[in-house]
């Protein structure tokens, strides 16, 4: 899991997000991916948006990246 986190912190950074704001813009994915409805790329880019993230802030490395993150996570909490 901890390839997967640097993967997408430098993934964000590549993409301009400051090491500091990459913690905040994680949990705002977590917490829209985690809704309990499908949520597709472009979903989640829209609601980004909508919290002031920025035009398209992932792309589909970055989405798969956090999906599988958000996925280990909630089979860790269901364990």
């Amino acid at each position: 899991m901890g390839s997967r986190l640097g993967d997408l912190f430098l993934s964000f950074q590549k993409k301009g997000f400051m090491p500091i704001e990459i913690p905040g813009l994680m949990q705002d994915l977590f917490n829209i991916i985690g809704k309990g409805r499908y949520c597709t790329i472009i979903d989640a880019n829209r609601e980004l948006e909508d919290l002031g993230w920025g035009i398209e802030p992932m792309d589909n490395v970055t989405y798969q990246l956090i999906s599988s993150l958000f996925n280990k996570k909630l089979q860790t909490s269901l364990s």
